[in-house]
């Protein structure tokens, strides 16, 4: 696992119990630096074997001849209009940014999110579905002697590992750590 994708990791570990809830903190002394940045894309794409819309369960026959089961989010609404036979594809872009903020006010706890749906007009469902959620959590310690650090979210303290040494001797108690994610479904449907 690299630097950055550990110092993700512990971002997410440590911040994902947060309740939906937008932290409050004065931003007079507050600065902000970019410390990791990663993207990861997954396509399927298959024919329609079986939809079920009560159960909002659909299996695609991908090129390979593997099946895949997917559960369709109730923000899909025409899913009453795939047929078996139709063709899907679906792209999902997921990016995590994470920043340390330093600073008097560094350090709020909490979380904030939301969703986006955009239908696309035409013959066949089509469209896309945006969440977006910021974590916001506190270091409380910094081990270097044993290369950790302890996040403290808003229901939650972990301690995690750092393999970057030169990340962690800029890690300091009292700084905050925000993680932000952004998730990214676009689906089509054609007529085979």
């Amino acid at each position: 696992m690299s630097p950055k994708s550990n110092l993700i990791a512990v971002a997410v570990s440590a911040l994902l119990a947060a309740p939906l809830a937008a932290p409050v903190y004065a931003q007079a002394d507050l600065q902000t630096q970019p410390v990791a940045a990663e993207a990861i894309e997954t396509k399927i794409e298959g024919e329609v074997m079986v939809v079920n819309p009560d159960t909002r369960l659909m299996t695609l026959k991908t090129a390979d001849g593997s099946y895949e089961v997917l559960h369709v989010p109730p923000e899909v609404k025409r899913l009453d209009e795939i047929k078996i036979g139709d063709m899907v594809s679906i792209t999902e872009t997921t990016t995590a940014l994470i920043e340390l903020q330093t600073g008097r006010d560094a350090g709020a706890m909490g979380a904030e999110g939301e969703t986006e749906v955009e239908a696309e007009p035409g013959e066949k469902p089509a469209g896309t579905i945006t969440d977006e959620l910021t974590l916001y959590g506190k270091i409380v310690g910094v081990d270097k002697a044993a290369g950790t650090v302890t996040i403290k979210g808003a229901e939650t303290t972990r301690v995690f590992p750092v393999q970057d040494q030169a990340l962690l001797d800029e890690l300091k108690v009292g700084d905050g750590v925000v993680a932000k994610f952004r998730n990214v479904i676009s689906g089509e449907v054609t007529v085979k």
